[in-house]
């Protein structure tokens, strides 16, 4: 893999060429307008159609079929029966996946001030509702939060998906001050679901000597239909009196159980702001938590800290932990891209391989704030990528850097791509010119025969590239392409999959959309195609 990314970053950078290739096989449906206005997503079924999702800030969710020759076999329109297709303001999407051959998806929305979760099941033929369900809803968000050593009180609704079998689960986080007539052991309800949305166990989530009054949700993950892995972080508001306590908790749900086993992991006391992410690796029997937490006492300088947890399926105990180095990865970019320091990339994406390895994607963040308005303060730097390629103990064998530049409105976090490729999303920003999350960051795919890494890039730095400083971030996609590059048995080669772009013609895609189907290796995005001021909107599917 290094003379790979060694001969990419090279190009990249200007000190050398790569081998110009045949761009992928194309196809692309008919065209249409450009999406400006709200959420796009698409989703590759097992029976070979293509679901296209629009959601509308006003009309509800545009949805279109595509079948297996790429023509349009269905259209329709959902507007729902308990949510309100007028409020997409106050929406989220918490998941979207294919069960059973049917597009489930799960909508969150605020209906008089309380988060309400809906479960909606589409016909995957005809795009048609089959079911509409509401999961729950949480107190009002207009209670108080709680917030201490710099942990935040959930107060949302989480779903997670086991890839392999499909079932999957849900909880319920009511995070707000606690009323005096409350019962803290009923704040958090967690569901565990079949394929076929039976409800197979369900239980309240607590700690029996109520060591900690306020959880911050972490992640979770489901194991098939015998249990489902929780991580929280425990902690206590700050007093005048004492000091607030905190610590990561990894809890058990089995299905034969209507309590959480748990255990706390002890090296966490005292953390906050902490992000995770939590996988189950059927083949070994292991639950696989990687932990991102901040520098203090016994940690990192320069921002944070990554430890890989190893947890037992069969009793929900830890078996190993430790900090996860990229000192390959360090000295690649020190090398190649400047670096005087080390590379501080934060988790993006984590991929478990079925030998135990895994390939842990970085990417540079940094926050700041510029502007007035309330929507243009806070921004995310999105810096270089970094690919790192751990054994099966979670140790570097391998690490790369990547020169990118980029930059986004808001608050981007660790672990965005891990959200993204489920259907994570919100209408966070009012003005419809601030939604430019969709075509940022990057796509890394590996495939059976070649791996290819994607992302939108202003045309001068795809011929030159450039330091950090001369290279000018990506902030608007109207003037920027995509560039791929595949790399086969040692060897890298630039493609342009739609067109060599120009000054006044280009191609630029929604990453964010996009969807990836490995096993016939076929990717799905929604491109525009620009040419002058004329603009295009396609469903591009690229057999990668």
């Amino acid at each position: 893999m290094k003379l790979f990314w060694c001969s990419l970053c090279l190009w990249i950078i200007g000190w050398g060429s790569t081998l110009q290739a045949q761009p992928p096989q194309v196809q692309l449906g008919p065209a249409f307008n450009e999406p400006v206005d709200g959420w796009d997503k698409l989703l590759l079924l097992k029976n070979g159609h293509t679901v296209y999702l629009h959601f509308t800030r006003k009309a509800g969710i545009e949805v279109t079929i595509y079948n297996q020759q790429r023509t349009i076999v269905a259209t329709d329109t959902i507007v729902g029966a308990g949510w309100d297709a007028r409020n997409m303001g106050e929406t989220e999407v918490d998941g979207i996946f294919e069960m059973n051959g049917q597009v489930v998806i799960f909508l969150q929305q605020l209906i008089k001030y309380k988060p309400c979760l809906f479960r909606i099941v589409l016909d995957s033929e005809n795009g048609s509702v089959i079911r509409e369900d509401r999961l729950g809803e949480l107190p009002s968000i207009l209670q108080k939060d709680v917030y201490a050593l710099n942990n935040l009180a959930s107060h949302d609704c989480f779903v997670e998906k086991d890839a392999n079998s499909g079932y999957y689960a849900v909880a319920l986080f009511a995070g707000g001050e606690i009323r005096r007539d409350e019962n803290t052991h009923e704040r958090v309800r967690l569901l565990h679901f079949s394929p076929n949305h039976e409800l197979i166990n369900q239980a309240c989530y607590y700690l029996p000597d109520s060591t900690f009054r306020y959880f911050t949700y972490l992640g979770m993950a489901v194991a098939d239909s015998s249990q489902v892995l929780l991580a929280t972080t425990g902690f206590n508001p700050r007093s005048k009196t004492t000091v607030a306590a905190s610590k990561v908790i990894v809890s058990t749900l089995k299905s034969s159980r209507q309590t959480f086993e748990h255990q706390p992991l002890h090296y966490t006391a005292g953390t906050g702001n902490v992000k995770a992410n939590i996988q189950y690796q059927a083949a070994r029997h292991l639950f696989r938590l990687l932990l991102v937490l901040p520098a203090g006492k016994g940690r990192k300088e320069d921002g944070y800290q990554v430890f890989l947890n190893d947890i037992e399926a069969i009793d929900g105990k830890l078996k190993s932990h430790h900090p996860l180095q990229w000192d390959k990865t360090s000295a690649y970019a020190q090398q190649h891209l400047g670096y005087t320091g080390t590379y501080s990339g934060l988790p993006q994406q984590w991929f478990l391989h079925e030998d135990g390895s895994s390939t842990l994607l970085l990417e540079n963040l940094s926050q700041f704030t510029q502007g007035h308005h309330q929507y243009l303060k806070q921004h995310t730097n999105l810096g270089d990528i970094g690919i790192c390629q751990l054994d099966t103990a979670g140790i570097e064998t391998d690490g790369t850097a990547i020169a990118k530049a980029q930059v986004v409105n808001g608050i981007c976090e660790p672990f965005y791509l891990q959200r993204k490729v489920k259907g994570e999303w919100s209408f966070r920003n009012k003005i419809q010119a601030l939604n430019t999350n969709t075509y940022l960051s990057f796509e890394y795919l590996r495939g059976t025969q070649a791996t290819f890494l994607l992302f939108n890039d202003y045309l001068q730095y795809l011929e030159k590239g450039g330091s950090e400083k001369a290279h000018k971030p990506l902030k608007y996609a109207n003037d920027a392409n995509l560039v791929c590059y595949r790399y086969q048995n040692g060897h890298v080669q630039r493609t342009f999959p739609f067109g060599v772009p120009d000054a006044d013609k280009g191609y630029y895609c929604m990453l964010g959309a996009s969807d990836y189907a490995a096993e016939g290796n076929i990717y799905a995005t929604v491109m525009i195609s620009r040419n002058g001021s004329d603009k295009k909107a396609y469903i591009a599917w690229l057999q990668l």
